[in-house]
């Protein structure tokens, strides 16, 4: 197949992000070179909250960092660390590095409840872990390490549904006129349930994960296919293979 076929191959097709677009989007750039028509309608918005530990933070053996959101918040106010740091999957992983700071243990990623089993081999009875996650961040991780660990939740930053969406985009999925709604986060998914007019059941969404695609199934809409690897450039290539292997479902 030419180069030139290789970019038009999703013509004709048409995504809805819901997520913010980040400066060099990947799931952005791939699609767009396939030829895909790519809208961004995000439903949330975060930013960082203040936030203090209920003791010194030399005094926790563990860092539980879950997010990239939550490594930009947190190391803003304490860029030197010395504590054991774990993180929730590469990304995060790679956050923390690009501040300076070596993890001492990655986990997969997948979904809390498989950084959950990952993780509790690691400690050691009565050890001190700080969860350091966002305002709607589920208490998964902190009623599992209970278990085994004195554990302490913190919020570095906070999680919003956005005031006002792009109501042509908004027009477009209410319509039908689109093959996939791409979510990130049962956030997300939530703010535009909320928003939309329709019923959830007729939605289609191409998921991140495991998580996002189980509160999708939670409000009856259709998780159309899951991510292999829960990252954006695993996500652009669900979703490439997925819209190349199936029809379109816009209706007229």
């Amino acid at each position: 197949m030419s180069t030139n076929d290789e970019s038009n191959i999703l013509k004709d097709r048409t995504v809805i992000c819901t997520y913010p677009q980040r400066k060099h989007d990947r799931f952005y750039e791939m699609l767009v070179q396939t030829g895909a028509t790519v809208h961004a309608m995000p439903m949330i918005e975060t930013s960082s909250t203040p936030f203090k530990t209920k003791r010194k933070l030399t005094d926790y053996d563990w860092l539980v960092f879950t997010s990239k959101n939550a490594v930009s918040s947190f190391v803003y106010s304490h860029p030197e660390l010395s504590n054991k740091i774990a993180a929730i999957g590469l990304k995060t992983a790679e956050m923390l590095m690009q501040k300076g700071i070596v993890p001492t243990f990655v986990g997969s990623g997948k979904s809390s409840g498989d950084f959950a089993y990952e993780f509790m081999s690691k400690l050691k009875g009565n050890e001190r872990v700080l969860l350091i996650l966002g305002n709607l961040a589920k208490d998964t991780l902190l009623h599992k390490f209970k278990q085994k660990a004195n554990v302490e939740r913190i919020n570095v930053y906070e999680t919003r549904f956005v005031q006002s969406v792009d109501s042509k985009i908004l027009n477009l999925v209410e319509s039908n006129q689109y093959d996939a709604l791409i979510a990130t986060s049962p956030s997300a998914v939530k703010a535009l349930i909320e928003k939309i007019k329709i019923s959830p059941k007729q939605l289609r969404f191409i998921s991140i994960g495991t998580t996002t695609t189980a509160a999708i199934n939670e409000y009856q809409a259709t998780a159309l296919t899951t991510a292999k690897k829960p990252s954006y450039l695993g996500l652009a290539e669900t979703t490439i293979q997925y819209l190349k292997s199936n029809k379109t479902t816009i209706k007229d």
